[in-house]
């Protein structure tokens, strides 16, 4: 980088790998930590690319490399093949040099970028990354971008490890980062089990505030409260199954007038005894302004036999008050009460 008069100065060198300080990790990029694959292509292929790394005071410092002088390590190799850099080069180009090793060989992870954003910033003489300088490296010069990058990695490692695999999305990732720690790694440990996309998880995330403000309750109360954990535990139960439960068990504590008025359709939808080729389906949460009635026909016969149905339909008196009720979710159609020989 411009920072330096010479910046691409190093020398190879064979040290002995008792000498490497791997606990030193000011330069380290990457998010991975597993070295199978690593230690498979160094046992068939030999180190291809060196590591790189800095004389310090108590040993060599890692710039970059991590993975493959832990893997070496493993397989119990005792001396290792190394760039080193020069002793006096400045913290911004060994921070350039890590950040370069990483980006230029794949792409880098959203934590991997803020990562390589905050080591810049923090070597940098003036706090500030060129712009130049991170066009170069594979980073956002956007500052809006990089900041947003950057807060993930302040982020409880639960929540970064869930978007480096890919179940929280970084727009989701950011609200997590506004909560306490504690709810939001008890969230991303629920987004870890139920893989949602990013719609359901705001949706339930939606749920759960709004129902700790009206209850002026902790929000990681809510997540304890019985029914939602013993669906989070059921052995029974698929991912999709889990989610639309526990969308099903929020949505009925946060709307508990949206739970009594299912419960009241479903009261009256029982006595017209509709059988099992007419169903009878309320608008979404109530909120439309028809119902939806299907029927399935097999013969014929079963043409005549759903007409009648329907001529009795068009006369029952339960029909009209479902029909009457779902404007006031309702609650007045059932306040006064129908009894049972309102039913033919």
């Amino acid at each position: 980088m411009a920072s330096d008069s010479d910046p691409f100065r190093e020398s190879l060198e064979t040290i002995p790998l008792a000498d490497i300080d791997s606990a030193d990790e000011c330069f380290r990029i990457t998010t991975r930590n597993d070295l199978d694959d690593l230690c498979a292509s160094i046992s068939k292929l030999g180190l291809l690319n060196p590591p790189r790394v800095l004389p310090g005071a108590s040993g060599f410092v890692i710039v970059s490399g991590f993975r493959r002088v832990a893997a070496c390590r493993r397989r119990g190799w005792d001396r290792l093949r190394v760039g080193v850099l020069p002793s006096d080069a400045s913290p911004y180009h060994c921070a350039c040099r890590a950040v370069g090793d990483n980006s230029t060989q794949r792409p880098l992870n959203a934590i991997e970028a803020g990562r390589s954003l905050r080591l810049l910033e923090r070597c940098a003489a003036d706090g500030k990354v060129p712009p130049d300088d991170a066009v170069a490296l594979g980073l956002p010069s956007n500052p809006g971008v990089a900041a947003k990058l950057m807060d993930l990695c302040r982020l409880p490692a639960a929540v970064q490890h869930g978007v480096v695999e890919g179940w929280i999305p970084l727009a989701m990732a950011l609200e997590l980062g506004r909560m306490e720690p504690a709810l939001a790694i008890d969230l991303a440990e629920i987004f870890r089990e139920l893989r949602i996309g990013l719609n359901k998880q705001r949706e339930m995330v939606s749920l759960i505030t709004e129902i700790a403000h009206r209850e002026t309750t902790p929000a990681r109360r809510v997540l304890e409260e019985p029914q939602l954990a013993g669906v989070l535990q059921a052995a029974d139960l698929d991912r999709r199954q889990k989610a639309h439960q526990l969308r099903k068990l929020l949505r009925q504590r946060r709307f508990p007038a949206l739970q009594a008025a299912e419960h009241h359709f479903q009261t009256l939808r029982q006595k017209l005894k509709l059988g099992e080729n007419i169903q009878l389906t309320p608008p979404q949460d109530f909120e439309g302004i028809g119902m939806t009635l299907s029927m399935v026909i097999e013969s014929l016969e079963d043409i005549g036999r759903l007409r009648d149905k329907l001529d009795e339909l068009a006369n029952h008196p339960v029909l009209e008050r479902i029909l009457d009720g779902k404007r006031s979710l309702f609650v007045p159609a059932c306040a006064d009460g129908l009894d049972e020989q309102a039913a033919p």
